[in-house]
């Protein structure tokens, strides 16, 4: 059955548009609503994270979310590479990630911003890292009462299932926030203290089930195709749009190649921060700011032996406070050294640090599209434009210091491995692109209920909304904007019938 005709049209599986999913449906029960996934279904249940499969399974999957690179098996890490890192060098293997593609044209080199994509049913939701900090104050909207804001957050939590202390009782743990605490927390407000990582997870006796979008989705998944259906392997080759009204999206198969129009009351672009504004491009939909201010959060490692008797079980967390003199967001945990590449010789309980640092969001950083060549789906291939100037080295050389403080609280330093950014892009976490505006004046590219301006039926989401300075996982707070902008949708009510199809 090909459908022609949907209320609600959303381009894009991930836990943004699976969060207007449920919400609108939540909101408005009588929706008709087609959700449109470039890749396939990887998972026998939808949205069911990848981690929960077994190992040949979950290999399987992430080779089949590689949109263009679909069935590619990476080349492995080489002892080179592996030796490079550890100095502090640039490893090349980090741009060639398992589940993933590189989806810009950049050639992927020690300058390149590495902008990563995954292409299946779910998206990031069924393989993201499931860490639910929530944003410090500054880092959330400002034109975005407090209270609305913090209800939202509350939502999100409830529709990734976040788990505030997954692994209560872990001793190790709680022996290092301790320690961490007597740095760190002096000054900060309670909730921004050293504390437990908030994760997407379930905790069972027979172990962890990590939440994918299957979890926000809930019982939608069981709804008939008429009211709730996921085009799985269907591209959006534009969205359709006349006098600043989205009227519709045209569609193409990927496995066929057919191609044809659906109707649609609203259009949500939940793309990611790359192709939303690429979608939002290739339909002449060009606001100045789209592509624009492109940022991600650098990502610094750090392996460390600790005093502290394991198992370190429990995700520790630094949270960002809002102010110039901790731009970070830390997580720490316990690692396994049978887990590196090669062997190693270590002595005493392994811990890694992953720091991310804020980045200065500019306009000049940008995505650069090609109208001449098209990319795997038809749509105009870009390049990204975000060199790193002297506030993000300034910023990053202090991330490295407090690494290095961190490492010498706990314990010390590995020998032979050294405090290395990791390339850009990494962290995943690209932002800016699509920013939330107070008013059109070209800095931005919707208003705070994630419309276009100049569209009264036209949403965006993702991580490419957030127009202020973060370091901290943006899932739960993009989760809580999808669902402000999902609560609009489902008061407007705006149909489509399909005989107007």
């Amino acid at each position: 059955m090909t459908t022609r005709a949907a209320d609600v049209v959303i381009v894009g599986s991930g836990p943004t548009g699976s969060t207007y999913a449920r919400i609108i449906r939540r909101d408005w029960p009588e929706a008709r609503i087609l959700m449109v996934e470039a890749g396939p279904k990887t998972t026998p249940e939808i949205g069911k994270h990848l981690d929960n499969l077994p190992d040949a399974d979950r290999t399987e999957a992430q080779l089949r979310a590689q949109g263009p690179k679909r069935g590619v098996t990476y080349a492995p890490i080489t002892r080179e590479e592996w030796e490079a890192r550890k100095a502090g060098k640039h490893d090349a293997s980090l741009q060639r990630r398992p589940g993933l593609f590189f989806a810009n044209t950049d050639t992927p080199d020690e300058t390149a911003f590495a902008g990563f994509a995954a292409a299946s049913v779910g998206g990031m939701g069924v393989q993201w890292t499931s860490g639910c900090p929530h944003p410090s104050k500054s880092e959330r909207v400002p034109f975005i009462d407090e209270a609305e804001m913090e209800a939202a957050l509350q939502l999100a939590d409830e529709l990734l299932g976040s788990n505030k202390n997954p692994f209560p009782g872990c001793k190790g743990s709680e022996e290092m926030r301790r320690r961490l605490g007597e740095v760190f927390n002096p000054g900060r407000p309670d909730d921004r203290k050293v504390q437990p990582m908030p994760l997407a997870y379930t905790v069972t006796e027979e172990g962890v089930i990590t939440h994918g979008t299957d979890h926000i989705l809930g019982e939608m998944v069981n709804e008939p195709e008429e009211m709730f259906r996921i085009l799985p392997e269907t591209a959006c080759r534009r969205v359709l749009h006349e006098n600043g009204t989205a009227t519709g999206v045209e569609l193409v198969s990927m496995t066929s190649g057919e191609s044809w129009q659906v109707r649609a009351g609203t259009v949500v672009v939940a793309a990611d921060s790359l192709h939303g504004p690429q979608l939002l491009y290739g339909s002449g939909i060009r606001p100045e700011a789209l592509g624009r201010t492109i940022n991600d959060h650098y990502l610094i490692n750090r392996f460390f032996i600790t005093d502290i008797e394991g198992p370190l079980t429990s995700m520790s967390w630094i949270p960002r406070v809002d102010n110039e003199d901790f731009p970070f967001s830390v997580t720490i945990h316990g690692n396994d050294p049978a887990k590196f590449p090669f062997p190693e010789q270590v002595e005493g309980t392994l811990v890694g640090m992953g720091l991310f640092v804020a980045a200065d969001p500019r306009p000049e950083n940008r995505i650069i599209f090609d109208d001449e060549t098209l990319d795997w789906k038809g749509l105009p291939s870009f390049s990204i434009h975000a060199p790193i100037n002297e506030v993000d080295e300034k910023r990053i050389e202090m991330g490295k210091a407090v690494a290095e403080k961190i490492a010498t609280t706990l314990g010390r330093p590995l020998d032979g491995f050294a405090t290395v950014r990791i390339p850009t892009g990494n962290s995943l976490h690209y932002q800016g692109t699509m920013r939330m505006g107070e008013a059109d004046d070209g800095t931005s590219v919707c208003d705070r209920h994630s419309r276009v301006w100049g569209f009264e039926n036209l949403h965006v989401a993702g991580n490419g909304i957030i127009p202020t300075v973060t370091a901290t996982n943006p899932t739960p707070f993009i989760v809580a904007l999808a669902s402000m902008g999902a609560r609009k949708i489902a008061e407007a009510r705006r149909t489509v019938t399909e005989a107007a199809a």
